[in-house]
């Protein structure tokens, strides 16, 4: 499959893996059909049934060319690894740079970790939650940068489209949820015609955002990573306000805060995420961080390249409406009360050093998509305990 892939090309890629591996994975074609009728399916990765659900995703934002890709690539690496009793193995990279060859040496993890993996984990991957706003991105070079979905303007408007990773329920309505300066600093619009951020007429409205959250919700997810570009940071709960581990009466779901929430660090309130499951957050995303850059080599350029920030998702700027915040306040709804999850906002690659930000070229991509999979492989051996 050639980088950058079209829709066709996933779902082709992921019917191919389903009739490859009949033993290991299961394809599975959501209910929910998107405004312009596309299917969206996932596949299941499983050799034994208990194992711990994870679900990985990709390609929310339309324009963001390179998570679907990394995680089919991912997926076809490790089966075939899994069957050959062989090591997991990230090739060597070379970035042909303008101011000297940077090499990024090959890495690999070992056949028994694999095992581990593919033995321990249900690991459920939706490589492209947004196959209209990818189609519509790739259609031509005036509308490559399109963000969102292509949900069909309201009567009397040319506005189309809503911003996927603002429309699941969490914290949703932001004006209800902050005080004026927070409504003024999250990253999020109640205009249609915001091409970047609207959150849609209700939580939940588009059909991508459902399929999603219908997986985090039916599968009972445990661990989760959705992929995007750019920034290098790898990003934990909460987005919505700053972490605090003292107040639990401090939460999204307690309405005596409502319009009171400002947004941001040190202010009167913060999001309550117990103190165990922050460590866990800090413990695991430094793993993927490790991964990233254990694998960079000698080279203090590839070194610098290859630094992702493990933080908060509001250090990068207020969000609501999430999908990872969405599926780790699951852990705080469930009946009957579930495990903690663990999730994150992996953000890939950078718009500085000729990585192309949202699109990097095809000569780039494998130092992106080596990113993607050392740091989800070390996600999944935490998965797999």
């Amino acid at each position: 499959m050639a980088y950058p892939s079209t829709v066709g090309a996933i779902e082709a890629e992921l019917g191919r893996l389903a009739a490859d591996h009949p033993q290991l994975v299961t394809r599975t074609v959501a209910a929910n059909r998107t405004h312009e009728g596309r299917s969206v399916s996932y596949v299941t990765i499983s050799a034994n049934e208990g194992g711990r659900p994870v679900l990985l995703t990709g390609g929310a934002h339309a324009r963001e060319w390179a998570p679907p890709d990394a995680l089919l690539s991912m997926l076809a690496r490790l089966l075939r690894a899994y069957e050959e009793g062989a090591d997991f193995v990230v090739p060597e990279f070379t970035d042909r740079a303008p101011a000297g060859d940077i090499v990024y040496p090959a890495a690999s993890f070992a056949a028994a970790d694999v095992k581990r993996i593919v033995e321990r984990v249900e690991l459920n991957v939706l490589a492209l939650i947004n196959p209209d706003g990818r189609a519509f991105s790739q259609s031509a070079a005036t509308n490559a940068m399109w963000r969102k979905n292509r949900r069909p303007p309201r009567p009397g408007s040319s506005c189309m489209g809503v911003d996927l990773n603002r429309n699941y329920d969490i914290a949703w309505d932001f004006e209800r949820y902050y005080d004026d300066a927070g409504d003024v600093a999250v990253s999020a619009s109640k205009d249609p015609c915001d091409p970047q951020v609207y959150i849609g007429s209700a939580a939940a409205s588009e059909p991508e955002s459902r399929t999603v959250a219908a997986i985090l919700r039916d599968r009972r997810i445990e661990f989760y990573v959705d992929v995007h570009s750019f920034s290098r940071k790898i990003l934990y709960p909460w987005g919505m306000d700053d972490n605090q581990v003292r107040d639990r009466e401090q939460n999204f779901r307690n309405p005596a805060w409502d319009g009171r929430r400002d947004g941001g660090p040190g202010g009167r309130y913060g999001e309550f995420i117990p103190s165990a499951l922050l460590d866990e957050h800090v413990r695991i995303g430094r793993a993927m961080h490790d991964a990233i850059l254990d694998a960079a080599g000698g080279d203090a350029r590839a070194q610098a390249r290859s630094q992702y920030d493990v933080e908060p998702g509001l250090a990068l700027y207020p969000t609501t409406g999430t999908a990872s915040d969405f599926a780790a306040s699951l852990q705080f709804q469930r009946d009957p009360p579930a495990p903690r999850v663990i999730a994150y906002t992996l953000e890939i690659g950078s718009d500085a050093d000729g990585e192309g930000g949202f699109q990097p070229v095809p000569a780039i991509f494998p130092k992106i998509e080596r990113e993607v999979h050392l740091s989800l492989m070390a996600f999944l051996l935490a998965a797999a305990g």
